[in-house]
């Protein structure tokens, strides 16, 4: 596969390195009334953040309008904006929608919404001055029901020709389709995914790859296929971000067994009581973080129950989860 053209050169300036820290998804943990939202911004503005994993929702959410993030974003925070609360409604009602559709209406609409992500960063770079979203994570559905390997990278050739501000394009694995199991998302296998970016031939500050604990846990129905796919990643020199995110095989406040519902690490902290089914712990985070290398962007996606738990629990859960991120660093 030939490289696409390099995408025109961005006219904002600066893009200084990525601080080193965490970026949480704030949208995950926030609650839904926007009083309570704005609350939870505030105190995750009180932590030391690199920035934020950042929702691209469906149009009309208030979170993408430019006076919400200069009023709930630091200005020193980068963002990876993630296109999965898009994503996923959007294949709840066409289950052909996608990257690598083929489809040409659903893969049309997909890139569309991929348009949107990058008509933020181009925005937020004009409006501060500097790069502010460091990479767009994109995903390769509907996977094998409905799509291909050549639509996805005709897709990925598409997106790679836009001026993005400075953002690279990250290539996140969920979990498979497999034989026999029934899964929460149902893509492309990561050994795909690896080759089709590989055969771009671009440096990863361009495309890379990404890493989610849980979507590889929920794949294997264990640790151990997530600890294997973040050593494989690791290996191509392609991989730009780890996301923790837990999951369980069991029943939980959160949802069925091996469902992509972000629970918490399980810990000691009695603000992580209610998430000890989980199969994400230090040890895990730490087996990830020294597997994973040097990698620029790491990230924690959890969500709270119960659902109409106060902000202070929702901050509580993110303070309790981000130091047992800390305790593991400690340990690499």
């Amino acid at each position: 596969m030939s490289a696409p053209a390099p995408a025109p050169t961005p006219t904002r300036p600066g893009t200084p390195p990525t601080r080193p820290g965490t970026l949480v998804a704030g949208y995950m943990l926030a609650p839904t009334d926007p009083a309570g939202e704005d609350a939870l911004f505030a105190g995750l503005a009180d932590l030391d953040l690199a920035g934020l994993e950042h929702a691209l929702p469906p149009e009309g959410t208030r979170s993408l309008e430019p006076g919400w993030v200069e009023r709930n974003v630091r200005p020193e925070w980068d963002l990876l904006v993630t296109l999965v609360p898009t994503m996923m409604p959007r294949l709840g009602t066409d289950p052909a929608y996608g990257l690598s559709s083929t489809d040409p209406g659903a893969r049309a609409r997909a890139l569309a919404d991929l348009a949107r992500a990058r008509d933020l960063a181009l925005s937020l770079a004009e409006g501060s001055g500097r790069r502010r979203v460091v990479g767009i994570e994109l995903h390769s559905a509907p996977g094998p029901r409905a799509g291909s390997l050549d639509a996805l990278a005709r897709s990925l050739e598409e997106v790679l020709s836009w001026d993005l501000a400075g953002a690279g394009v990250v290539l996140e694995h969920c979990d498979a389709l497999l034989p026999g199991a029934t899964p929460a998302k149902g893509f492309w296998p990561l050994e795909e995914e690896i080759a089709l970016v590989q055969g771009f031939g671009l440096p990863p500050e361009r495309l890379g790859l990404g890493f989610n604990w849980g979507r590889s846990a929920i794949e294997g129905r264990g640790p151990a296929l997530a600890l294997e796919h973040v050593r494989t990643l690791a290996a191509t020199g392609l991989l730009r971000s780890v996301v923790f995110s837990g999951a369980t095989g069991e029943d939980s406040p959160w949802s069925p067994p091996w469902a992509d519902t972000h629970i918490p690490p399980r810990g000691d902290d009695p603000a992580l009581a209610v998430s000890a089914p989980s199969l994400l712990g230090v040890e895990e985070i730490a087996a990830t973080l020294r597997a994973a290398g040097d990698v620029p962007h790491v990230g924690l996606k959890v969500a709270v129950r119960p659902e109409d738990a106060d902000v202070a629990t929702r901050l509580a859960v993110a303070r309790a989860s981000l130091a047992l991120i800390e305790e593991a660093r400690a340990r690499v």
